[in-house]
């Protein structure tokens, strides 16, 4: 009887050799060998690992088998020694199966995994390039591809491959919970929040999604919603360091020092040398008031790390605070050194020349944090104070307004549009490709969805062709609510409005729904339409009255 393939659920990488076999065929076939190789995919599937590279060494003492059926039980011997941590034994078994069987992709896609662990990038992308060559249609080897891609630092490439990982493993969370992490690193955070939710959606219990979630709610300044994520990445993984370290650092954010201190407290008992939360711990006991035990941690992690710039900057404080100036100013010159983008290291160190009273080098170093920050409320009245002038002759918008909304380019490399009508909300364009953002139009609604915004503008070019998106703006929570697609080169995304939230459907055909006011009692029927923004349609044939189009958006409220 031919074997049957099996996955084995939440593998990264692949068997096809589980042989299940009836009892009375297992005694027809008298066969020690195959009986052997099935007591070690049933070994593997029960999470025995150990028992399962018994029963395969013990499959494999027959000298006559075939070498495909050889190459097989090598590849599933090596999953089971991966499982054991044994990285270099599963390792030599996969590059035997490979010999054995030249055409056998998963052999491939598995020596890959386990070249990725071994941080031998390289070599592991030209094993699952091999796969997928064999196999054009290997899911998991265009998700491995992708992660190798992204460690190599070809973004482009890895969301190719994610995107293709997708289409092939639809029902599958790991490639949307790769493709939102390299979305992510483009700067696209909104769209890496489309993705993750849906990895989520298919997995409750994905901790990655939730973590690489959690880290683009953080630079999205949403802090509350990225520590209820942490609180799952916790219970799901309570004993990663790591994730309590980064909680730390979004209560610290969100000006919650208490939980703050406990996590990085908890970060040390798992992890005693982890700089980050030494780092965290350091600041927060700054603000406790215990400078003493401040500098012990920030002495502790720059030792550990003598190339961190955040230590240095909050080394700096302490000395500032003790009153040691000259300790306080090459620490901050340290940090500048080591990280020349670092804003709020500028803004600290012109306070520390205003002091001594260096006018012109403190207003030098407030207008480098703002060309870096033009947002930063300390800067922009450091820079006042000791200058006379306003942030707004330091750094220019880009065009004129659109309807009150200006556009700046940090030198950081972002975009955010203002409007001085809403004086505490800071819009961060999402691009799409290459060039500058532009303000198309900006609509108020109205009516049930009164304070709320849609803000379009072009997203720039990529590979001749041109995107747009909108910004959807909540003006009563100063929020954005989420930043959308509209043109996407030839296509347009699919806008379905009811009265109290839109579902965005891009050209890929993921769909994202946001509610944006509770919903009234009686449940309001979706209303679609090929004009993506058309949240009230337009006239039927059997009467009323046909909505007046002024420009795009001009036709939708009347």
């Amino acid at each position: 009887m031919r074997p049957l393939r099996r996955r084995i659920k939440n593998f990264k990488l692949c068997t096809l050799t589980l042989l299940l076999l009836t009892p009375v065929q297992l005694q027809a076939a008298a066969d020690k060998s195959l009986a052997k190789s099935q007591e070690g995919a049933s070994a593997l599937l029960r999470g025995r690992f150990d028992l399962a590279v018994a029963a395969y060494d013990d499959a494999l003492k027959d000298g006559n088998m075939p070498p495909a059926r050889q190459a097989s039980l090598y590849s599933d011997r090596g999953v089971a020694k991966w499982r054991l941590k044994q990285l270099d034994a599963a390792l030599s078994d996969f590059t035997k199966a490979a010999t054995l069987n030249t055409d056998y992709a998963p052999a491939y896609n598995n020596r890959g995994n386990v070249l990725m662990q071994l941080d031998r990038v390289e070599e592991a992308y030209k094993d699952f390039d091999k796969a997928i060559a064999l196999s054009a249609g290997f899911g998991p080897a265009y998700s491995n591809r992708a992660n190798a891609n992204q460690q190599l630092k070809r973004l482009d490439a890895a969301e190719e491959d994610f995107r293709k990982a997708i289409e092939l493993m639809p029902g599958s969370a790991v490639p949307y919970n790769g493709r939102g992490k390299v979305c992510g690193a483009l700067g696209r955070h909104y769209t890496a929040l489309r993705y993750l939710n849906r990895a989520i959606g298919l997995n409750g219990q994905y901790g990655p999604a939730y973590e690489n979630r959690a880290l683009i709610l953080v630079h999205l300044e949403r802090y509350g919603d990225a520590i209820q994520d942490f609180d799952k990445v916790i219970a799901l993984s309570p004993d990663k360091a790591e994730s309590y370290v980064r909680r730390g650092q979004a209560y610290a954010r969100d000006n919650r020092g208490a939980p703050a201190f406990k996590d990085f407290s908890q970060a040390l008992e798992l992890d005693g040398e982890n700089v980050a939360a030494l780092i965290g711990r350091g600041a927060q006991n700054i603000d406790r008031k215990r400078t003493d035990l401040a500098l012990e941690d920030l002495n502790e992690a720059i030792t550990l790390d003598p190339q961190n710039a955040e230590a240095y900057f909050w080394r700096a404080k302490v000395q500032q605070a003790l009153g040691v100036a000259d300790a306080a100013e090459k620490d901050i010159n340290k940090a500048i050194e080591l990280d020349p983008k670092y804003s709020e290291a500028y803004r600290v160190r012109g306070s520390f020349r205003d002091a001594t009273v260096q006018r012109d080098a403190a207003i030098a170093d407030y207008r480098k944090a703002l060309e870096l920050d033009p947002f930063s409320k300390e800067a922009r009245d450091a820079y006042k104070a000791a200058s006379g002038d306003t942030a707004d002759s330091v750094v220019k918008p880009l065009a004129p307004a659109v309807t009150g909304w200006e556009v700046y380019s940090p030198a950081s490399g972002r975009f955010v549009a203002v409007n001085e009508r809403y004086p505490k909300l800071n819009v961060l364009l999402e691009m799409q490709g290459e060039g500058t953002a532009e303000i198309q139009e900006w609509t108020p609604l109205k009516d049930w969805l009164s304070g709320v915004g849609l803000l379009r503008y072009k997203a720039g070019q990529k590979k001749g062709k041109t995107f747009e998106n909108v910004a959807i703006v909540d003006l009563n929570r100063n929020q954005v609510v989420t930043i959308e697609p509209y043109i996407l080169g030839d296509t347009k995304a699919r806008w379905d409005w009811t009265q109290n939230a839109v579902t965005v459907t891009d050209a890929e055909g993921l769909a994202s729904t946001y509610e944006l006011r509770k919903p009234k009692p009686v449940d309001q029927p979706r209303i679609a339409n090929d004009d993506p923004f058309n949240i009230f349609g337009r006239s039927s044939s059997r009467g009323g009255r046909e909505h007046r189009r002024g420009g795009i958006f001009g036709w939708l409220f009347q």
